[in-house]
C-alpha cells in the first residue's frame, strides 16, 4: 500500500485499462471496517446512493447483490474472487472486465484502507460517474463507521464531479 494517500486517488492506465485507487486511514479497529465492506446492512449505511437491499454470500464465488426496490436500475452482482478475512476482498463490478478490491491493515491510529478500482475503459468510467461515485462512497464511509451515516447528497456529489 501506498505511505502517501491522497484523498482524491491516484488514476493509473494501464495496458488493459486502468486502476482507480483510493487510500483512507480510519480510525476504527479492522474487524469494524471489515464489517462495514461486507455485511449488508452496514453496506447500505455508505456504499449506495439510494436504498438497496443487499446481499453478501461471503465466501470465494459467493455474491454481492444490490437490489433497488424504490427505483427502476437494474440489480447489480458481484462474484467474489478472492477473500482473507479481514484483510482482503476481491470482487468482480459492474460489467466484464471490472473489478474490486479492498484491502485492510491494522495500523497504530486504527486501518488503512486501500481500494482499488480497475476498468477497461478508465476515460469511459470516469465519463459515467465511477470514479467520483467511488470516491464520494468512500467518504461517506468514516461517518457510518462512526454511527452517523451521511445521506447520498446530489449537490455534493455534483460539487465533487466538478472539482
Amino acid at each position: 500500500m501506498s505511505t502517501a494517500p491522497s484523498p482524491t486517488g491516484t488514476i493509473e492506465r494501464t495496458a488493459d485499462g486502468g486502476r482507480v485507487r483510493f487510500e483512507r486511514r480510519l480510525a476504527f479497529p479492522i474487524g469494524e471496517v471489515w464489517a462495514a465492506i461486507t455485511e449488508p446492512e452496514r453496506l447500505g449505511d455508505w456504499w449506495p446512493p439510494m436504498a438497496a437491499e443487499i446481499t453478501v454470500d461471503l465466501r470465494e464465488g459467493g455474491k454481492i447483490v444490490f437490489e433497488w426496490p424504490d427505483v427502476d436500475f437494474p440489480t447489480m452482482e458481484f462474484e467474489i474472487t478472492r477473500l482473507d478475512a479481514p484483510n482482503l476482498l476481491e470482487h468482480t463490478h459492474t460489467s466484464p472486465g471490472f473489478w474490486m478490491r479492498w484491502e485492510l491493515e491494522s495500523v497504530d491510529s486504527g486501518t488503512r484502507l486501500g481500494a482499488t478500482y480497475s476498468v477497461p475503459d478508465i476515460d469511459m468510467a470516469i465519463r459515467r460517474g465511477d470514479v467520483v461515485g467511488l470516491h464520494y462512497s468512500i467518504d461517506r464511509l468514516a461517518p457510518a463507521l462512526a454511527g452517523a451515516p451521511v445521506g447520498w447528497d446530489p449537490d455534493a456529489f455534483q460539487e465533487l464531479a466538478a472539482a
